[in-house]
């Protein structure tokens, strides 16, 4: 997190070195109320003020989660451009709260749907992300609050924004990147689904990704990666996750 790894003076920098290369900065922020207590007993301000202070207030920045901003805050990052990652089942797996995206929405701000990492999340679906996202959503503001359409356009438009890319992807229209994924369901979950296909793909599931193309190259293909070196790969991360955890093979 932002104020408990690195420096202002690490912060500045970096803001300094990403202008000067013109590109983007991420970091979590007002992940949760320990970080707003620590922000305002060793700098004497709000993690969004230290945020400003250090010079990443702007478009080309995106902070994952920001649970905790106050409303002139959250207009603030909003009015500056600032993306939010949306990390919906990171956030109920530790039970620290959850950003109020429909709001950020509103204000302007773009948010896209993160996995967030292994330690609080131990999987890479972003369907089941965003299945979450439209659960959550609904959980915190009624069964109106959040629609499956606003939850696809986290998925693809809103996260392309967060990264800069709102003109290269997270659309299909020509001149995009050639960027889709097909998804399927078994017909046991889809039985039914009959009127409204972009609902039942978040409440229907689990769905799988049966293919994933990515700037024309098939890289899932029938439901499996298409990489020939991916049995290595997950060799390597056993043996590194057997060292981290501690376990013995014996």
């Amino acid at each position: 997190m932002l104020p408990f790894s690195v420096t202002p003076q690490f912060m500045a920098e970096t803001a300094r070195l990403a202008e000067s290369r013109d590109v983007r900065l991420h970091t979590h922020l007002a992940e949760d109320r320990d970080e707003l207590t620590y922000c305002r007993q060793v700098y004497g301000m709000t993690p969004v003020e230290y945020f400003e202070d250090a010079g990443w207030l702007h478009d080309r920045s995106w902070v994952a989660h920001f649970i905790f901003p106050s409303a002139p805050e959250e207009s603030r990052m909003a009015a500056a451009g600032v993306g939010v990652a949306h990390c919906p089942s990171s956030n109920m797996l530790i039970g620290g709260g959850t950003a109020d995206v429909q709001r950020l929405r509103r204000l302007g701000a773009p948010v896209g749907l993160g996995c967030d990492g292994s330690a609080s999340t131990d999987h890479g679906s972003l369907w089941l992300e965003a299945r979450a996202a439209l659960t959550l959503g609904r959980y915190r503001g009624g069964s109106t609050a959040m629609t499956a359409r606003d939850v696809l356009a986290m998925a693809t438009q809103g996260g392309a924004a967060c990264l800069g890319w709102a003109d290269e992807t997270g659309h299909l229209r020509p001149g995009a990147c050639a960027d889709l994924v097909i998804w399927t369901g078994s017909p046991v979950a889809l039985a039914g689904a009959l009127t409204d296909p972009v609902e039942a793909w978040l409440r229907c599931g689990p769905m799988t990704a049966d293919t994933t193309i990515v700037a024309g190259r098939v890289v899932v293909r029938d439901g499996r990666i298409q990489d020939p070196g991916l049995d290595a790969v997950l060799a390597a991360h056993a043996a590194q996750a057997r060292r981290i955890q501690k376990v013995s093979l014996r």
